[in-house]
């Protein structure tokens, strides 16, 4: 059981700050809320104008409202769970710490997307307790999409429960991200994807990984993978992959990391060993 704190706590217990068991849900929508308004923000900024600034890497962009968005998540999700850590894509966040509860955020997951009015860039909110995600919410203001989960109590698409598909490869639809800012991964991505593209029904590409991971979850797409994706990346949309039945996993069938970069793997259950099979290639 997560543990969060309830309307009636005042004071957290023990050494890592946790509040004792409470209404789980209560906190849950309380989290949504703010990152209802953070996906306003977003589209306020689209109207207004957006600031853009190059990151290192090539293609690698943020902007203004990046960092807008991020300062109010922190200020915002601090004053629902001040003990807790905050880590975000861009600067002013807290080291990630891994005992205790620490949030993991991306403002916009999809900034390019963002930045040529494409419609698909999400917020994206983690939440995990002692290395272990138990809670995600990944907003899409455009389509207005709110995917939620707490572990242990399911998945949820704007408040309506969701699973994943029992489709197997052969009849999947697989997304997948270009890693585009890791030229050194670019055979090993197209190897694989040459490889899904022999045995899937179809491919797709999004570009943001925590919307596609989170259709993963909702069955629309089966499958998705990319060779390097960060935390903030996935930490939200893993919790709601993993409350709808699905799998999320490396490309070697290992436990994805809350402190590193990593590959990435995200299947329903009918598609995932043979998926798997394809990225061990």
């Amino acid at each position: 059981m997560i543990l969060l704190k309830s309307r009636t706590s005042t004071k957290p217990t023990g050494k890592t700050g946790a509040y004792p068991p409470g209404p789980e849900e209560s906190m849950l929508k309380k989290i949504e809320r703010i990152v209802r308004r953070a996906g306003k923000m977003m589209l306020s900024a689209q109207k207004r104008g957006i600031k853009v600034h190059a990151k290192e890497g090539e293609g690698n962009y943020v902007t203004d409202t990046d960092e807008a968005i991020q300062r109010f998540l922190q200020r915002k999700l601090k004053r629902v769970l001040p003990q807790a850590a905050f880590v975000g894509e861009e600067s002013g966040a807290d080291a990630y710490r891994k005992e205790g509860l620490c949030f993991i955020v991306d403002p916009i997951d999809g900034t390019a997307n963002f930045i040529r009015s494409l419609r698909c860039s999400v917020v994206s909110v983690g939440l995990a307790q002692d290395g272990v995600p138990k809670l995600g919410v990944v907003y899409n203001p455009y389509s207005g999409e709110l995917f939620s989960a707490e572990r242990g109590k399911g998945a949820f698409c704007n408040g309506r429960p969701i699973r994943v598909s029992g489709r197997p490869l052969c009849e999947a639809i697989v997304s997948f991200g270009a890693t585009i800012y890791q030229r050194d991964l670019t055979e090993r991505m197209f190897g694989t994807l040459r490889g899904m593209f022999d045995r899937c029904e179809d491919l797709r590409l999004f570009s943001s990984a925590a919307n596609d991971i989170c259709l993963v979850a909702a069955g629309r797409l089966d499958a998705f993978v990319e060779l390097r994706l960060y935390p903030w990346d996935y930490a939200g949309a893993m919790c709601v992959l993993q409350e709808a039945g699905g799998t999320i996993t490396t490309t070697e069938g290992g436990r994805l990391p809350l402190d590193a970069p990593s590959a990435v793997l995200a299947a329903g259950t009918g598609c995932y060993d043979e998926a798997l099979e394809v990225c061990r290639r």
